[in-house]
């Protein structure tokens, strides 16, 4: 119910009583399970998650180049955007996702995952350059994904079609134009759910060994 009011009326309007209302439901019976409204969305944030991570394994399947992995990777998040409009808001609401939400750290490491190792896997790419890689291409993708519901790139049935496709096309781009991506000395590190893309990077390396 909580999705189907967030995909009606939007994240920013969605409120505990009128789903109880909606449920028919006493408005004390959800906080016997969330304790706020922010503690039910971060419970909607952690599916949206793992329904993305799964999407995004579907497409990626047993793909083995990086590169491809990490254009598929961009096209799928497109997709899941689309599919799933409400997890994709919930995902990104201030009152969930910034701030360092610590119950996010585990569900979005998958996604993190799925970005940065291929990019990692790059040959020639080395350090942080897979990082700006990583960062900017899930930038790319969550901009497209952005823009699809406004029909900004086409009000044609084939909108999701044309929007992935552009994601991949510009994911290979930022790839191909890689030695552009570099860091800007004394700019903050950039940080993932609230943690240092180095720490991701760490994490990752600590699982592979």
């Amino acid at each position: 119910m909580s999705i189907e009011l967030i995909e009606r009326d939007g994240v920013t309007a969605f409120s505990i009583a009128e789903a109880c209302r909606r449920l028919n439901v006493s408005p004390g019976a959800p906080y016997r399970h969330f304790a706020d409204r922010e503690d039910l969305l971060t419970a909607v944030a952690i599916r949206s998650f793992e329904v993305l991570a799964a999407h995004i394994d579907q497409v990626v399947g047993s793909e083995t180049d990086p590169t491809e992995r990490l254009v598929r990777a961009a096209r799928a998040y497109v997709e899941f955007a689309a599919m799933h409009p409400a997890l994709f808001e919930v995902i990104y609401t201030k009152d969930v996702f910034l701030g360092g939400n610590a119950r996010l750290a585990e569900p979005v490491r998958p996604i993190v995952d799925a970005f940065l190792i291929p990019a990692s896997e790059i040959p020639g790419v080395h350090g942080t350059q897979a990082s700006n890689i990583a960062v900017a291409a899930a930038a790319v993708a969550h901009g497209y994904a952005a823009f699809l519901p406004g029909g900004t790139f086409s009000d044609s049935p084939d909108a999701l079609a044309i929007a992935a496709d552009d994601a991949a096309c510009a994911t290979r781009a930022l790839i191909m134009g890689r030695a552009a991506l570099t860091g800007v000395p004394g700019e903050s590190a950039v940080e993932l759910a609230g943690l240092p893309v180095q720490t991701w990077i760490e994490m990752v390396s600590d699982t592979e060994r």
